[in-house]
This record gives structure tokens, sequence and C-alpha cells, in this order.
């Protein structure tokens, strides 16, 4: 038992320390830290889960022209939730502006939503 709760104190503290460091290079325009710190409030992993926060930030790395940005905004348009309303139009638009600067992964949703007629 009492190992499991050291775990458990371990795993927090790393989180939270991740948080903040992700923030502060965030903060600092640095755009993966940003995607990083997207993704924790996308999941909720050593966060309170905020999709709306996790949108933002994936807007700041696609709007710096960071592909992976735009892949994950584009998730989030696609599943909405939280106070991000879900948009097929939005999550097609982040997709190609993803494709135009790369990524392939970006590149493979544009084309599976325009295949369904979106």
């Amino acid at each position: 038992m009492i190992k499991y709760i050291i775990t458990i104190v371990v795993i927090l503290s790393f989180n939270l320390s991740a948080n903040s460091k992700y923030k502060k290079a965030c903060d600092n325009r640095e755009m993966q830290s940003c995607i990083e710190l997207g993704i924790l409030y996308y999941t909720g992993k050593g966060v309170e889960k905020n999709i709306k926060k996790s949108k933002r930030l994936f807007q700041i790395a696609c709007k710096n022209r960071v592909a992976r940005g735009c892949y994950y905004l584009g998730f989030v348009f696609l599943k909405g939730g939280q106070d991000v309303e879900q948009s097929n139009r939005k999550a097609i638009l982040a997709f190609a502006k993803g494709c135009d600067i790369g990524s392939e992964r970006s590149c493979e949703q544009y084309h599976k939503l325009k295949d369904k007629g979106f």
C-alpha cells in the first residue's frame, strides 16, 4: 500500500513539474512546449482537463506554422467538447494548413474528411 501511494505521489509531482516546465517554455514562445502543454490539457494528465485551453495552445502553434499544432487543432475541432464547438469545416482548415506546412498526418486527415464530403 505504501509503495502504491509513493508511486502516485511521484507521478503527480512529475506531471506538475512537466506542466510548469511546458508553461514557462510556451510563455517564451517555444511552440513544441505549447503543444505538449495542450496535450496535457486535452487529456487531463497532471492538470485539470480543459479542451478550450488545449485548443488555444494548438492555435498558437499552428499560427506559428508548426504543423503538429495544426494537426492537433484539427482533432480538437473534429471532436469538440467542453465549450469547443465541433466543426468539420474548422477541422479541415486546420488539417489543410498542417498539410501545407508539411505534415503527412494532417494531409491524411484532410483527404479523409474531403472524401467524406466535408
